[in-house]
């Protein structure tokens, strides 16, 4: 019991003793708003960064559009190579557009091979909801690692 009166007074004291908005000199130089629903005043806290932090955050965008999008997931629903490939590449996309129409399709072409991945997932997770209802349509789907575009705003 003396440990919790003794905490309390200590904690009081420390609210009087430190200023927790880091304000110097006189009080009266803070920015004070009207609250238009109570009517009481209230402080506006102005926040000042470094021009250092928009450049880093600068680089991180350009860096990003570099790249071509961020790293996420899709869902890989065909692969194949020859001479059927693109037709059946065309033709699996086709189907996943018609299938899953709120999911974009792509084809990747590398070299002899013809990929078809669906969405834009930033987590393993979404991908993963998403795959349990794609894989009863392609039951070789599976997930993997890409560069997925932008996602709208």
């Amino acid at each position: 019991m003396k440990k919790i009166v003794l905490l309390t007074f200590f904690f009081a004291f420390l609210g009087v003793v430190t200023d927790a908005q880091g304000l110097k000199g006189n009080r009266n130089n803070r920015n004070v708003v009207k609250d238009y629903f109570s009517g009481r005043d209230t402080a506006v806290a102005t926040i000042i960064n470094a021009p250092r932090l928009d450049t880093l955050i600068y680089r991180h965008i350009q860096s990003k559009v570099e790249v071509g999008g961020l790293r996420g997931y899709r869902i890989q629903v065909y692969f194949g190579s020859g001479q059927q490939a693109r037709k059946e590449a065309n033709e699996a996309k086709a189907s996943c557009i018609s299938l899953f129409p709120t999911q974009k399709a792509h084809i990747l072409f590398q070299t002899p091979f013809y990929k078809v991945r669906v969405g834009d997932f930033r987590t393993r997770n979404e991908a993963f909801i998403w795959h349990k209802k794609i894989v009863r349509k392609f039951p070789k789907a599976y997930i993997v690692n890409d560069i997925i575009n932008f996602p709208e705003l």
